[in-house]
């Protein structure tokens, strides 16, 4: 359990990456985590595209907010919601949340980095990643080798975000 604690605590948010590939099976573990995330009655209404083409990752950037990390990493996940395969928007859209905390912890548990980028929302990005009528993005994920290390981030103490009743 300390070694999951240790890894919850010390993930940060990677802008910068390095031009050394992902390898193959990396992808895969880190997708291989993602699906094992909770979801609402189990329905695992998540759905990824990885997006490894220069040319897609330039069309993406273009029209993502602070997407510059999306060229320079060298893969970045399309993470979507499929309509079809919920049952509850609020629960679909939570079980997405935990998907993506998992990809974030084994991309973090690799030595990688990545951020979670929840503005990237639009039609013409998911025309761009090949999302089906039925299918929403919810996120875009750069991931790669970072660039530099990350600072130590503060938390608010516990005591001002949690009461016991």
């Amino acid at each position: 359990m300390a070694d999951l604690l240790q890894l919850i605590q010390t993930r940060r948010s990677v802008r910068a990456f390095t031009d050394e590939p992902v390898p193959r099976a990396q992808v895969e573990k880190i997708l291989n985590a993602a699906r094992w995330a909770p979801s609402g009655k189990n329905t695992r209404p998540w759905r990824f595209v990885v997006v490894e083409s220069a040319g897609k990752k330039e069309e993406l950037a273009k029209l993502a907010p602070q997407a510059g990390m999306i060229v320079t990493a060298p893969v970045t996940f399309a993470v979507l919601l499929d309509r079809d395969a919920g049952y509850d928007e609020l629960k679909d859209v939570q079980g997405i949340g935990a998907a993506i905390e998992n990809i974030l912890l084994a991309v973090h548990s690799l030595g990688l980095g990545a951020c979670w980028m929840g503005k990237a929302r639009n039609s013409e990005i998911e025309r761009i990643v090949g999302a089906k009528e039925h299918e929403e993005l919810m996120a875009l994920i750069p991931i790669g080798h970072p660039a530099e290390s990350s600072n130590d981030a503060s938390r608010h103490p516990l005591e001002t975000i949690t009461r016991f009743i």
